[in-house]
């Protein structure tokens, strides 16, 4: 495929060099003790076609420089080494889980470009930072990390690179649109290490397409599209007898390669090869445990890590001891 698209860049001359992330060029000093208690109004641009929020949203996250660790989640009964932890009130629509490369465990919301860092050994919130001053908004709903730059993905498949941030920093960020929200509303995104790029997979297609996965690499600054595939949705949803199977979540096992897709609509856990054929169904997930399952994640010992958004009582974090053998029937 030869598809390319560069970073949009609002207000940065077009003779930086393209290999550069484009920066929000704005005071940026002292910003690693900045509290995110205060994220302030949301990104105005118009041609990200984005809604300006008429609120402030206040965050409760501890400055980096405090003594006091932030408080932990409050913590359910644990059985057969099944862990879940409730999450803080910040995180009820929480979209989406990615792992750094030294394990470290990063989600996003919807609504804000907020990276929060969350300890899946205890539950507890670790830090904040956000993209952009102000915070850039939108319907986010995957995150990755990839090369140590975090990506994430709105539901139209656009996408927004930054370097990590210390606890309350706001970092600046490139910007790139796949025009593929034509084709698919998207909820998942994860890196592809050996390749050197992200897939986005395709919750629900539009105009009668087929649901696909699409997988961008950055070539000298340029996301180039270097494959796609479809979900094999007929054998997805005949193995566990849900029909109009709706992925919310993609990662990829460390281990083998695979694709690990999870539903919150079917409340299962999919394995796909690399090319996107069918494998098995690796686990169900318990309603009473999982009310909407929109973030996975695999550590390299296997342990499996899924979110689920609020609904009508907390936001939870679940680790499993490993991606198979739990809950399967």
């Amino acid at each position: 495929m030869s598809k390319f698209i560069q970073p949009t860049r609002y207000g940065v001359a077009n003779s930086l060099k393209i290999l550069s992330y484009y920066r929000v060029r704005r005071a940026f000093s002292a910003v690693s003790d900045l509290s995110l208690t205060r994220l302030g109004a949301f990104q105005h641009a118009a041609n990200l076609r984005l809604i300006i929020p008429a609120c402030i949203v206040f965050l409760v996250v501890a400055c980096s420089n405090e003594a006091t660790p932030p408080a932990a989640a409050a913590a359910a009964p644990e059985t057969d080494d099944f862990r879940q932890w409730a999450l803080p009130d910040k995180l009820r629509e929480i979209s989406g889980l990615a792992l750094t490369s030294d394990e470290r465990l990063l989600a996003v919301t919807d609504e804000q470009a907020i990276v929060y860092e969350l300890d899946y050994e205890s539950g507890k919130l670790v830090k904040a930072f956000a993209l952009g001053r102000p915070v850039v908004s939108g319907d986010f709903e995957g995150i990755a990390v990839l090369n140590d730059v975090v990506w994430l993905m709105t539901s139209k498949g656009e996408l927004f690179a930054a370097r990590e941030g210390k606890n309350g920093a706001r970092v600046e960020y490139d910007y790139y649109d796949t025009n593929l929200g034509k084709q698919c509303e998207f909820e998942g995104l994860a890196e592809v290490t050996s390749r050197n790029s992200i897939a986005l997979i395709c919750k629900e297609a539009r105009k009668k397409k087929k649901q696909r996965v699409f997988e961008w690499s950055l070539v000298n600054g340029r996301l180039e599209q270097i494959a796609e595939f479809d979900l094999p949705a007929k054998a997805m949803e005949d193995a566990v007898g849900k029909k109009k199977v709706r992925p919310s979540g993609l990662t990829i096992n460390p281990d083998t390669g695979n694709w690990i897709v999870v539903s919150a609509r079917q409340h299962a856990v999919f394995e796909l090869g690399g090319d996107g054929e069918f494998i098995d169904v690796i686990m169900r997930l318990d309603p009473d445990r999982h009310r909407q399952a929109e973030g996975i994640a695999v550590t390299r010992d296997g342990r499996l890590i899924i979110a689920d958004e609020a609904g009508n009582g907390k936001a939870r974090l679940s680790v499993y001891p490993t991606t198979t053998g739990n809950n399967k029937n």
